[in-house]
């Protein structure tokens, strides 16, 4: 009984990390594991850019691609709008699936704006915007058509396949938000037994 009402509150947990759902039609299965983790990689560096420069909770499952995007004033960030989020990866992979599972034009029409729903804004120019809230999903696939057949295509690098990862470190964040003034501090203080 034990284990299951753990399991349980550990789902829930999971669950309200962030309210994304994938789309209608979406297939999990078919997108690679090297692609999820790219996902998850490029969804961990957008966060922090999205929240104005540092994330309190970022993390991201390379099996699940459940993600959370917590900016340091407590707010959930939306990503949905921007490019390099989960949220826009899988609208991208799903127009190809879409596109796949099309037998017509009707239905080649409804996937093209299904993907014209997909996020487009860059997440360096949402840096001054921490107090907005965010949550995204990225993918790297490109569909292409052609007049004989219909074939989605998807490219992905990723340099670490690492599962879910963390940032909440205090010394890590310490150093995320005072950088510069420690670097400055140091040339300054070297110079000065320099000379």
């Amino acid at each position: 009984m034990l284990p299951l009402l753990f399991f349980s509150a550990l789902v829930a947990s999971a669950t309200a990390a962030n309210n994304y759902t994938f789309p209608e039609g979406f297939d999990l299965n078919q997108v690679k594991a090297a692609d999820k983790a790219a996902w998850c990689l490029a969804e961990r560096n957008a966060c922090p850019k999205i929240c104005g420069g540092v994330a309190d909770k970022n993390t991201c499952d390379t099996q699940t691609l459940q993600f959370s995007c917590t900016c340091s004033n407590g707010t959930e960030a939306d990503v949905s709008p921007y490019t390099e989020t989960i949220p826009f990866f899988v609208c991208q992979a799903n127009y190809g699936q879409c596109i796949s599972r099309s037998t017509d034009l009707d239905g080649d029409e409804k996937c093209k704006k299904a993907q014209s729903e997909c996020g487009n804004r860059n997440a360096s120019e949402a840096s001054g915007s921490s107090s907005k809230t965010t949550t995204s999903a990225t993918s790297l696939p490109s569909a292409t058509e052609s007049s004989e057949s219909k074939k989605s295509t998807g490219t992905a690098t990723s340099s670490s396949p690492a599962s879910a990862t963390t940032t909440t470190n205090a010394a890590v964040r310490m150093a995320q938000d005072h950088a510069t003034g420690i670097l400055a501090t140091v040339l300054f203080l070297g110079l000065r037994l320099a000379l």
